[in-house]
């Protein structure tokens, strides 16, 4: 499995805690890709853009969330059996995906 990335050098102050829980709230709860500027509004209290940057690439290095042309979505699977299945498509042999990054059982 592929290692997390440690945390970049913020220059200045990060986000606090209650905003990256806000945050991912926000995030879990919408269904469509939402802007920065969308999740700014929807946020409890006025957040800075570069705050609100930072708790999304946060977000981006733990794998949570996925950035796209329409916005930013929450994207972590917490669903066990899905987990099981990636854990056991690892172990057998001949199986799960080529260097290449192709399915290599069609």
């Amino acid at each position: 499995m592929k290692e997390i990335a440690l945390p970049a050098k913020l220059k200045g102050q990060g986000p606090r805690l209650d905003t990256l829980e806000s945050v991912e709230t926000i995030l879990r709860r919408s269904d469509r890709p939402l802007t920065l500027k969308r999740i700014s509004a929807l946020l409890p209290r006025k957040v800075e853009d570069q705050i609100l940057r930072a708790a999304i690439e946060h977000y981006k290095r733990l794998a949570c969330v996925t950035e796209g042309a329409k916005g930013v979505m929450w994207t972590l699977n917490t669903d066990p059996a899905f987990w099981t299945a990636v854990e056991t498509s690892f172990k057998s042999p001949g199986r799960g995906l080529s260097r290449r990054g192709r399915s290599r059982s069609r």
